[in-house]
C-alpha cells in the first residue's frame, strides 16, 4: 500500500527512531522457556541505551495507517511442518528503550540464524535486513544470510515493496525458507529480503525486521505469497496466539495456547469487525478517571503490537488531556505534551454487552518521554480518524488473545508489575 506524503513531519523529525510496518486502517539476549507440555515463550528485555522519540513514533504510526498529519536458548527442539498440528509455545519479546518496541528472537534458515523481529499484529509481511541489503545501510543489526541456509530457495520474478507516508521505502526479493518461532518450525515460509531501503529505516541497531501477524491481511508481495500467519494456522494446538507485553519489563508471546496464569479474572471476547483485515473491534465504554461519567459509543479500534502509542479519535484525546492541567497540543513536538510533574489519570474502558467486565490502563503508562526539563510527551495521541489504534501503551496493561479460528480478540486484566 502506498502512502501519502509526510514530508513536513520528516523534515522536522530528522532521523526516525522506530521502524513502522504498513497496514490499514548488550543485554538483548534472553532465554526462552519451555514447559513439560512443550509450550514455549519469549521474554522481553529492555535496551536502555536506545533513545525514544515520541514525535517520530507518532509519525510512523500515521505513515503506517496512511495519515497525513498536521546466548539465547530456544527452549525445545521440536519441529513442526505445515499441515502438522499440536504445537504450542512461548516466544521471548524483548522490551526496547522503555517500551518503544518489543523484539523477539526468531531463527531464520537451516541451521538457524538468530534475528530480532518486531512481532506486529498491524501488518502482514515478514521482512528483514539481509546480506542482500547494501552494507552501508546497516548499523550492526543481526541479519539474514540466505546463502548460509541449505533450505533457502530464491523465488524468481517475485518482489515486495512498501512505501511509507514520509517518503521512506523498503523492498526487495523473496525467499522461501525455514522460520523457527520458539519450538515451532515452519518450513517453506515466505521471507522477504530488503535490497532497497531508506536510510531512515536502518537506524535501529537492534531490530532485524518485522514479523506481521495481521488477521486476513495480505502481504505486499508480488505475485502474492502466503503470509506467516497463513503458515502458522495449521501448526498450532489452538489456532490463536496471545501477547503478554510488560511495562518496562520482560514479557512474552504465547502461541497455540492461553496461559491462564498470565491474567486475572475473566476474558472478554470481542468479535473482529466484518470485512476488516486487522484485529479490529469496538470499544464501547470509556472513562477518564476524574470524570463524572462514562462515555458510550462504538469506537472501532485496531489492536496493534507494532505501534508504540495509544492513538484515539480527536474527541477522546481532547477529553483525556482536559483532565491534565497544563497539557496542550504542541506544534513544536508534534503531539500532546504535559508538565512532567503532573499526575496522569487512568484510562478505564469496557463493553456495553458485558457489564461485568471493565479494565484500567494506569495513567503513568501514558508518560512516554521527556522532551525538555519540564515537558513530557504523551502516550495518548490523535489517530486523526474515527477509529483508534491500540498500541503498546494500551496493550501492555492487558493479556491480549488473538484468535484466528473465531476471528475475535480476547482481553483480560492482569497483575501489573508497576
Amino acid at each position: 500500500m502506498r502512502r501519502s506524503s509526510l514530508a513536513p513531519l520528516a523534515l522536522l523529525l530528522g532521523t526516525a527512531t522506530a521502524l513502522p510496518s504498513y497496514g490499514h486502517l548488550n543485554d538483548l539476549l534472553s532465554r526462552g522457556n519451555k514447559n513439560q507440555d512443550g509450550e514455549f515463550a519469549v521474554d522481553l528485555v529492555r535496551n536502555d541505551n536506545y533513545r525514544r522519540n515520541g514525535a517520530a513514533e507518532l509519525a510512523w504510526a500515521y505513515a503506517k495507517y496512511n495519515k497525513n498529519p498536521k546466548d539465547f536458548h530456544m527452549g525445545g527442539n521440536s519441529r513442526v511442518s505445515p499441515g502438522m498440528t499440536g504445537a504450542t509455545g512461548t516466544v521471548v519479546a524483548n522490551n526496547q528503550s522503555y517500551d518503544r518496541e518489543y523484539l523477539s528472537p526468531i531463527y531464520m534458515g537451516t541451521p538457524g540464524q538468530l534475528c530480532w523481529l518486531d512481532i506486529d499484529t498491524g501488518s502482514g509481511d515478514l521482512w528483514l535486513f539481509s546480506t542482500d541489503t547494501p552494507a552501508f545501510y546497516l548499523d550492526g543489526q543481526e541479519i539474514y544470510h540466505p546463502k548460509n541456509s541449505h533450505t533457502s530457495v530464491d523465488i524468481a520474478n517475485a518482489s515486495w515493496s512498501i512505501t511509507y507516508g514520509d517518503g521512506s521505502y523498503a523492498g526487495g526479493g523473496i525467499y522461501r525458507d525455514t522460520v523457527q518461532i520458539g519450538n515451532v518450525t515452519l518450513h517453506n515460509a515466505t521471507v522477504e529480503s530488503a535490497t532497497a531501503v531508506s536510510r531512515s529505516l536502518t537506524t535501529d541497531p537492534v531490530m532485524s525486521g518485522i514479523l506481521g501477524l495481521a488477521l486476513n491481511h495480505s502481504s505486499t508481495t508480488y505475485p502474492q505469497q502466503p503470509t506467516l500467519l497463513d503458515s502458522l494456522r495449521p501448526t498450532l494446538e489452538k489456532n490463536l496466539f496471545a501477547a503478554d507485553l510488560k511495562y518496562q519489563n520482560a514479557g512474552q508471546y504465547h502461541f497455540g495456547y492461553v496461559n491462564e496464569s498470565a491474567y486475572t479474572g475473566n476474558i472478554t471476547w470481542r468479535d473482529v469487525l466484518p470485512q476488516s483485515g486487522f484485529w479490529e473491534f469496538y470499544l464501547q465504554k470509556i472513562h477518564v478517571q476524574g470524570d463524572n461519567v462514562w462515555r458510550m459509543h462504538n469506537w472501532p479500534m485496531v489492536a496493534d503490537t507494532g505501534t508504540t502509542l495509544l492513538l484515539l479519535p480527536t474527541d477522546l484525546v481532547e477529553l483525556y488531556w482536559s483532565f491534565v492541567p497544563g497539557a496542550y497540543m504542541s506544534d513544536v513536538y508534534y503531539g500532546w505534551v504535559f508538565p512532567c510533574n503532573a499526575t496522569l489519570p487512568g484510562f478505564d474502558f469496557g463493553f456495553a454487552d458485558d457489564n461485568t467486565w471493565n479494565a484500567t490502563i494506569p495513567g503513568h503508562y501514558f508518560n512516554f518521554q521527556n522532551v525538555s526539563d519540564t515537558l513530557c510527551y504523551g502516550g495518548i495521541q490523535d489517530s486523526m480518524e474515527p477509529f483508534g489504534i491500540l498500541g503498546d501503551a494500551f496493550l501492555k496493561a492487558l493479556y491480549v488473545i488473538f484468535d484466528m479460528e473465531h476471528s475475535r480478540v480476547g482481553l483480560a486484566a492482569k497483575k501489573l508489575l508497576s
